[in-house]
């Protein structure tokens, strides 16, 4: 079967969700190509608050959405959001999302159908390099505590709070935090670097992999509500790393043990820094992500995924 996999590439997570969606669908007998706009074959569309463009041309024959992010992150896009979605919602075939919290808010925000839709949750994936050789490959020192806070380097990431709640952490010595991510404000950048962060700016996919792996501390934060998961929570579970996150949306839900919880505050992050400095409380967290990683299997939701489109789009 051939499906196009419609999505704005501009949108960092999810292309790099579509490029590993494709690679497990081959296995399972679906060649998915991934394209800006549909292209005349059955669609898939990926809908997402960096990706609101798929909603703009919408294929004229059988098409499924995926929808990973319900909630806009500015409240006066609510409106439009709620149109694109429910634009969208009308005319699929089948609808996806990747949390049973994300298809709760879907039916609260966008008046969807419940038995409309399908939880496929996003997998996990697992790069099987060892913290020691992603290290070598990065040129990191192997006798210091990295936390990584992968994304966008922009405010709404949280970068200020999590850089002013590492600044005395890294000047102790205990401590190094790295950005990884394109930088979209320099004047924070700079404060960051200022504070003693690291910048990992625009990694390729495989630099990205080798900082989580490398990693003993993954950030997933969050001031607002989010919908979904995300891809850092998902491959920080994969490489089973300890997680420091902030209880919003569908992360508690994805995370579970392996994550500990904090307020998206100054005072929250740096405490949660602080516990996950002892190995011991890390070691636990790693253990409780590697078995949660188990659970998120590409394998497993590129095969929904198949069967799904042969029940709905193949017609």
């Amino acid at each position: 079967m051939r499906v196009a996999g419609v999505h704005a590439s501009s949108s960092i997570g999810i292309s790099r969700y579509c490029g590993r969606l494709a690679d497990a669908l081959l296995q399972h007998g679906v060649e998915y190509e991934l394209c800006a706009r549909p292209n005349g074959r059955p669609a898939h569309l990926h809908f997402g608050n960096s990706s609101r463009s798929v909603a703009m041309s919408l294929p004229h024959g059988s098409f499924a959405v995926t929808v990973h992010d319900v909630v806009p992150r500015a409240r006066p896009l609510v409106p439009l959001q709620r149109r694109l979605l429910s634009r969208l919602v009308c005319r699929a075939d089948a609808v996806v999302v990747h949390s049973r919290f994300a298809a709760d808010l879907l039916v609260r925000e966008a008046r969807v159908d419940a038995r409309r839709i399908e939880v496929i949750p996003h997998g996990a994936p697992c790069s099987g390099v060892s913290r020691e050789a992603a290290r070598r490959e990065l040129g990191w020192p192997v006798d210091v505590t990295f936390a990584l806070l992968p994304g966008v380097v922009k405010p709404a990431k949280l970068v200020h709070e999590t850089v002013r709640a590492a600044a005395p952490l890294i000047r102790d010595g205990g401590l190094q935090l790295v950005l990884a991510g394109d930088v979209r404000d320099r004047r924070l950048a700079a404060a960051s670097v200022a504070e003693g962060a690291e910048i990992l700016e625009s990694p390729d996919d495989a630099t990205y992999d080798l900082a989580v792996a490398a990693a003993d501390i993954v950030l997933v934060l969050r001031s607002g509500t989010v919908g979904e998961t995300n891809g850092p929570l998902l491959d920080a579970l994969g490489a089973g790393r300890a997680i420091l996150a902030t209880p919003t949306g569908s992360i508690p839900e994805v995370a579970d043990g392996a994550a500990l919880f904090v307020p998206p505050t100054v005072s929250g992050i740096r405490s949660g820094l602080t516990d996950l400095l002892e190995p011991s409380e890390r070691a636990g967290r790693e253990s409780a992500a590697a078995a949660q990683a188990d659970r998120y299997s590409w394998d497993a939701g590129a095969r929904a995924h198949a069967e799904l489109f042969r029940s709905e789009l193949s017609g």
